[in-house]
């Protein structure tokens, strides 16, 4: 049991005076190197995750720059074709979104660059003014060719690099000779990008499924020290946190160039939908975000004024194994059903009278509050819509499950995991309700065994 008064904190029959409180709360303000530490821990896992997702594109990038080196070398006989593998590498990238259109941009306009750079450089050398000229004649000269501002920005990138290095090298091959071999790694490039296989979701897909991963891995650290009482280590998140913002981030950002890429490349068409189902789940795992950040920044003033709160440890380490379970469903791509179906029987557990014995115990009122909420993000993360997940709480009261068809699509049911029958929730937005068969309104919110 646990009250408060004005002058003392009582858990189980034990006063904490107010004295030894403020000292407790002054010695779990943690140091900032433990925060940072809890940062850059965070951020070093993202950024293997970030390497084993590039480790594939840039052999294939590193192969294929190689390749049209030897062919300049040995088909063109040219003795440093430097410029072959440049355009190469520069033109396929280090992601597997590559886009037809975009390499032939970055190679036509790196190649014009070359051939730019090194007139300038071969008949009238570099300096300021060659320097100015470049940067001012190439990118207008860019936008005069082609709308894409990628030609621009390789040409005048390209014509400087170039023009700088005959200056410095005085090298020997001709500005035509330079072009030829741009113009073999540009071609090489392109080439690469028809024949690759390439998935869109790929890249987007591996950002969602690590970021619920490492909301599992905050939900786990946030019930221990609930159990230890440790405000400490509660503190030490706010680094895994902000490491977790920027990952969203990333995914985003992956997320919207696999949409664009999606929406022009016919060999993407058919990734469209599950790219719409990616971005529901990412806007589920932001919302999830916010509210891990509210329990951590109360359960550390809590558990220093309260101590220990043993009794929502459990239901929090529960939550966090089956956050494990759906990323590891969205990481394989597979319906994550199980995990789905202890998710149903986790919120039917989460009612505030099996945890709040005390009226005046609002700071466990507090979190199973903000758990439920973990509860219903979690269970839209497995296809449910937000009616069907809030259905299945407990103390709901009155609440009637029929599905809004003005709500957002975060809100809606997946049109690729989703069902009717966990639970039943009334017609879908596109349905006609007489046109409901009679037996769907009498099993609504039955929970079946399987699908």
């Amino acid at each position: 049991m646990i009250m408060g008064s004005s002058t003392n904190l009582v858990r189980d029959g034990g006063p904490l005076p107010v004295g030894r409180l403020s000292a407790v709360s002054e010695a779990n303000v943690d140091p900032w190197w433990e925060r940072w530490s809890s940062y850059f821990v965070a951020n070093f896992r993202a950024g293997r995750i970030r390497v084993k997702g590039a480790a594939i594109p840039t052999v294939q990038t590193a192969f294929f720059a190689t390749l049209s080196w030897l062919f300049c070398y040995y088909v063109l006989d040219d003795p440093a074709p430097i410029f072959a593998p440049i355009a190469t590498f520069v033109c396929m990238g280090l992601s597997r979104n590559r886009e037809l259109r975009k390499t032939a941009e970055m190679g036509f306009g790196a190649s014009i660059g070359v051939l730019i750079g090194g007139l300038v450089g071969q008949y009238w050398g570099f300096g300021p003014v060659q320097l100015f000229v470049l940067f001012l004649i190439c990118p207008l000269l860019g936008r005069l060719i082609d709308r894409a501002e990628m030609v621009a920005f390789q040409m005048a990138i390209q014509s400087m690099v170039v023009a700088a290095m005959i200056a410095l090298m005085n090298a020997g091959s001709t500005a035509l000779e330079r072009f030829l071999s741009a113009i073999v790694g540009s071609a090489v490039a392109l080439l690469a990008t028809v024949i690759l296989p390439t998935n869109v979701m790929t890249r987007p897909r591996r950002y969602v499924a690590y970021a619920i991963l490492e909301a599992s891995r905050i939900m786990r650290r946030l019930s221990k020290g609930l159990l230890d009482g440790d405000a400490e280590s509660i503190a030490q998140l706010q680094g895994r946190l902000t490491s977790m913002r920027e990952l969203l981030n990333d995914g985003r950002r992956a997320l919207t160039s696999a949409q664009e890429t999606a929406a022009v490349s016919p060999r993407a068409f058919g990734s469209r939908q599950g790219l719409a189902e990616l971005d529901r789940m990412l806007g589920l795992i932001e919302r999830m975000h916010v509210t891990l950040s509210m329990m951590q920044r109360q359960g550390r003033g809590m558990v220093s004024e309260v101590g220990p709160m043993p009794e929502l440890a459990a239901p929090m380490w529960h939550a966090a194994d089956l956050l494990e379970q759906v990323s590891k469903g969205v990481a394989d791509w597979k319906r994550p059903t199980e995990a789905r179906d202890q998710a149903v029987q986790l919120a039917s557990t989460l009612g505030p009278s099996t945890f709040v014995h005390d009226p005046d115990d609002w700071r466990s009122a507090a979190l199973v509050s903000m758990l439920r909420a973990v509860a219903v993000d979690m269970l839209e993360l497995t296809g449910l819509s937000m009616v069907q997940a809030r259905a299945v709480l407990a103390d709901i009261g009155d609440y009637q499950p029929d599905e809004d068809p003005t709500a957002p699509e975060v809100e809606l049911a997946s049109t690729i995991w989703g069902t009717e029958q966990l639970p039943a929730v009334g017609p879908h937005p596109d349905e006609d309700r007489s046109t409901e068969p009679d037996e769907d309104s009498s099993s609504k919110r039955e929970l079946p065994h399987q699908d």
